[in-house]
């Protein structure tokens, strides 16, 4: 059954014109309840349609509910997209510069016939404050006066002033890497001051020193959308990190690894297009900034811990997708890869099917049990990240309280 859920998606993506085996009714609600689990309901009712037009017929009941729910979709992706035009000019006039990560900053890396079919989140912006800018900050009852903030603490100071414009507080406590914006119409939004990190302090060290000397770039990298995303070199590796940690913090899905499917395409066509230019000093992406080589990526990788996990992230997209040896950035790891796609499959989208897991604010004890055995797991195969765990859930609860 499972190889035919990854031929289901295969046909989706134009990789397949057909299944191998014939599909029956019943298989029509595993497959509709696979894309669930795996936030690809809308690019597996793509894979429906083509099916359709060669005579495999999907029971209606099935085939109208999964057409409702694809439509719904592409409503939200429009909708996404001009909330990211509204907020990154809402943020320039207001002094902040950003950039749109993951979701919405995915969208144009998919080919057209999928592009507004996958299932978007909430936003999520890296913003950067370059220059001071002034916060109202209340000093007394009815007494208030602006005060200059730069970098980190000016992002931070920005969104408590939006929840005090709203005439409330603030959300969620104040995370290492991001805060909770107020809602646009509804959306959830995640303002990052750090695109991603690492539980190891070193390893982390060198990841935001990374980012720091590309966050420029990437501020620069304007769509005809609206807003501006990742170069394709930043987003191989942003992207890579982001799924490290998510996997080892409580699980990934297969949508964050289509979307790593297609960086991968657009970086791999960026650098085969731009060899010529390359060598005559034409080419550049972002702000002059050469596209990174293979060997500079991987060489990037490695710096940061993340071989071990690229070599299984490069099993499971040719597995899963069939994706070309020659869009790999270094050999795949089957013993890994297999661990990590029993991982996707068992426990769906971020690990949302995943029965054993405990509600974090309901049974925080039962939690920290759970994650204690699932660092104990992975120390076997990343032992310095799984390991730094539970030092950083420490650390981190002394940074909170130190930072707001």
């Amino acid at each position: 059954m499972e190889q035919l859920f990854f031929e289901f998606i295969q046909v989706a993506m134009g990789n397949r014109m057909s299944l191998s085996c014939g599909i029956k009714d019943a298989d029509w609600l595993r497959l509709f309840e696979f894309c669930k689990k795996q936030a690809l309901i809308g690019v597996g009712f793509t894979a429906l349609e083509h099916l359709h037009t060669i005579g495999v017929e999907c029971p209606l009941d099935i085939g109208m509910k999964w057409m409702a729910m694809a439509l719904h979709i592409e409503r939200q992706n429009d909708k996404r997209n001009q909330q990211c035009a509204e907020l990154t000019r809402r943020y320039k006039h207001d002094g902040l510069s950003t950039c749109i990560l993951k979701g919405q900053g995915n969208l144009l890396n998919y080919p057209e016939h999928l592009r507004k079919r996958r299932q978007c989140g909430d936003i999520d912006v890296w913003t950067v404050c370059k220059n001071d800018i002034p916060i109202a900050v209340q000093t007394g009852k009815d007494k208030a006066e602006y005060v200059e903030y730069h970098g980190r603490k000016a992002v931070i100071e920005y969104v408590k002033q939006l929840y005090r414009l709203e005439g409330k507080e603030l959300a969620s406590a104040i995370s290492y890497h991001h805060l909770d914006a107020p809602n646009m119409d509804g959306t959830p939004v995640e303002v990052h001051y750090r695109p991603a990190h690492l539980y190891s302090p070193w390893r982390n060290w060198r990841l935001q020193r990374w980012f720091k000397c590309h966050e420029e770039e990437c501020m620069m990298n304007m769509t005809q959308m609206g807003f501006a995303v990742p170069t394709t070199s930043v987003n191989v590796v942003f992207q890579m990190a982001h799924m490290y940690k998510h996997y080892i913090d409580g699980g990934l899905g297969l949508r964050q690894l289509m979307d790593y499917y297609y960086v991968l395409r657009v970086w791999h066509n960026d650098v085969m297009e731009c060899k010529d230019l390359q060598s005559q000093g034409m080419w550049c992406e972002g702000l002059g900034t050469p596209v990174m080589s293979n060997s500079d990526i991987i060489s990037v990788v490695r710096s940061f811990g993340m071989t071990k996990f690229a070599a299984a992230v490069m099993y499971v997209l040719h597995k899963v997708f069939d994706m070309s040896s020659h869009y790999y950035i270094c050999e795949p790891n089957e013993k890994e890869g297999k661990k990590l796609l029993a991982d996707i499959m068992n426990i769906g989208n971020f690990g949302h099917y995943n029965s054993k897991k405990p509600n974090m604010y309901q049974h925080k004890l039962k939690y920290h049990i759970w994650k204690f055995k699932r660092m104990f797991i992975f120390a076997i195969s990343y032992p310095e990240e799984a390991l730094c765990e539970p030092v950083f859930r420490v650390w981190r609860k002394v940074w909170r309280k130190m930072n707001g």
